[in-house]
């Protein structure tokens, strides 16, 4: 794993972003920090292999991440996380069971990471933490909605443009083989509309 250290800002911003999501106080908050653990990797380096059971729920601090599945000897991307987005295989985690995909950095990317045990250890304790739980469930099936229904109602351009207009810095660091694979279009046909949009 690459070697580097959340900043005083990023820490302050993940106590900004907690204490948003959960009610606690200062004293509860240091043990929710406390075990939370701090995992980074390279460009290109596996988080997680299809087929290993998914320990941690983690939030992505810096970086990018690819989800996948190998299908017939195709590399098929299907969910991409973003700075301050979930990310797991989330199935995977809550039943600790293998995960039936592969999830790579496509970035220098750091985690912050609660453990299984951890994080039943906090809901067991502190009901109030269980809302932290509820939060990644909504934001995991908010965005399998919001793709799935991208892709029975909207073109090729359309839906290009809806994930332009939501991540346009990341958007343009992703490889377009993975770009074109993940809205379900030929890389040549994403090829083509990047080129009709940033003629306009």
């Amino acid at each position: 794993m690459a070697d580097f250290k959340l900043s005083d800002d990023e820490i302050q911003t993940m106590k900004s972003n907690i204490t948003k999501l959960l009610p606690l106080t200062e004293a509860q908050l240091e043990v929710f920090l406390d075990g939370m653990t701090m995992r980074t990797f390279k460009a290109g380096e596996m988080i997680l292999n299809a087929g290993d059971i998914e320990k941690y729920l983690s939030i992505v601090i810096r970086g990018l991440t690819r989800h996948y599945v190998i299908h017939d000897g195709n590399d098929l991307s299907f969910d991409f996380s973003f700075e301050e987005e979930f990310n797991s295989s989330y199935a995977s985690f809550v039943q600790q069971k293998p995960s039936r995909f592969y999830i790579e950095a496509l970035q220098p990317t750091l985690l912050a990471s609660f453990s299984y045990d951890f994080l039943n250890y906090l809901y067991n304790h502190y009901p109030e933490s269980n809302q932290f739980g509820r939060v990644a469930i909504e934001q995991y099936f908010i965005l399998r909605e919001t793709r799935e229904l991208s892709l029975l109602t909207d073109n090729a351009k359309q839906r290009y443009q809806n994930l332009l207009d939501n991540d346009p810095v990341y958007v343009s660091q992703i490889p377009l083989k993975y770009l074109a694979s993940y809205l379900n279009i030929k890389p040549e046909s994403l090829s083509r509309i990047r080129k009709e949009i940033l003629q306009k």
